[in-house]
């Protein structure tokens, strides 16, 4: 099921496994001390959770002054807040959340609302034919977020914490911050001293980020690892999945070019359409041969759209993609 193991001098990581075509590994970290943290909460799922609890004990038989007594999750998507719940109700922990978060996370009308598509990402996107077909899709996935993450929602919570704000456990002083871009709520902890990033989904080592309406912004996404970048004496970063980044800065940048790169991919091929181009062919035209990569990927797509929109470097008549009046050099 997973591994619980010390990577950083009081700070553990337990790796939550589950099949990947079904749900993606996760890394829920263990700050220990006399009032010890958790950050990322991880799947609600019974072993998922006996995982975290065995780890606590274990930690803190390791070390009788060391008490696990909080936990506070990186942003609001299933895979890293669905144990609070469980967590909070087997262990005694204490739920800490900011209001953005706790506003989402009170019940599960609340969570579907904070998924609602505008009316841009529902009509320039796709037909109407296509919205109906991916209904029993929906269905799917919301059945398996609740059977096999275990999802959860909390109608209260402990203690809200803001961005700025610093939390101090055993020699550590993690400092909160905004980072938002893969999920407006998500947060990241920094310890300047240490130099160490808890960057929950915003950084990962061998894959990218995923991107997709609505939570996601683009704009919001450069902008936050570029402040990720301008970090003192960055030196470690913990990521929500995979494992420890050794070479921060130069991730953070690889990340940036990657993203730049993709942005252009999309400009170039509705640019080399004289007439302009539809969303679905714009896709097939990146994914031409595989229905379930155009199905998962295609969020980034339409996030990527938004932000040259927003840029004015590309426009909209009726369902066709057009060039605007910006030029792509310009951002």
């Amino acid at each position: 099921m997973g591994t619980c193991e010390e990577i950083y001098p009081g700070i553990f990581k337990i790796v939550q496994s589950k099949p990947r075509r079904i749900a993606p590994p996760v890394n829920v970290y263990i700050i220990a001390g006399d009032d010890g943290l958790i950050f990322d909460a991880g799947y609600g799922d019974d072993t998922s959770i006996h995982l975290v609890g065995d780890a606590i004990n274990s930690i803190q038989n390791r070390n009788k002054n060391w008490r696990i007594l909080r936990v506070l999750p990186s942003h609001s998507h299933p895979d890293h807040f669905s144990g609070l719940k469980q967590l909070k109700s087997h262990y005694g922990l204490k739920v800490m959340l900011t209001e953005q978060m706790a506003s989402v996370l009170s019940n599960k009308h609340a969570y579907r609302n904070s998924y609602k598509l505008s009316t841009l990402q529902k009509y320039r996107y796709s037909t109407v034919f296509e919205r109906i077909s991916e209904l029993p899709l929906q269905v799917v996935f919301r059945t398996m977020y609740k059977k096999v993450y275990g999802i959860a929602f909390l109608q209260s919570h402990d203690t809200t914490v803001r961005p700025g704000e610093t939390i101090a456990i055993n020699g550590y002083n993690f400092t909160i911050i905004h980072g938002p871009g893969h999920c407006n709520d998500h947060i990241m902890l920094y310890d300047n001293k240490e130099g160490i990033l808890f960057a929950g989904d915003n950084i990962l080592r061998s894959i990218y980020t995923w991107l997709g309406p609505p939570r996601s912004n683009l704009q919001e996404y450069f902008d936050t690892l570029e402040a990720c970048l301008c970090l003192p004496n960055l030196k470690l970063i913990l990521s929500a999945h995979g494992s420890t980044i050794h070479n921060p800065k130069e991730r953070i940048k690889e990340i940036i070019e990657y993203r730049k790169l993709r942005t252009r991919q999309v400009y170039s091929l509705v640019a080399n359409e004289t007439h302009g181009i539809t969303f679905a062919r714009l896709l097939n035209s990146i994914y031409p041969r595989s229905l379930e990569r155009r199905w998962l990927a295609k969020g980034w797509i339409i996030v990527t759209l938004e932000y040259l929109v927003n840029n004015n470097i590309l426009t909209f008549e009726g369902r066709k993609i057009k060039l605007g009046a910006n030029d792509i050099n310009t951002v």
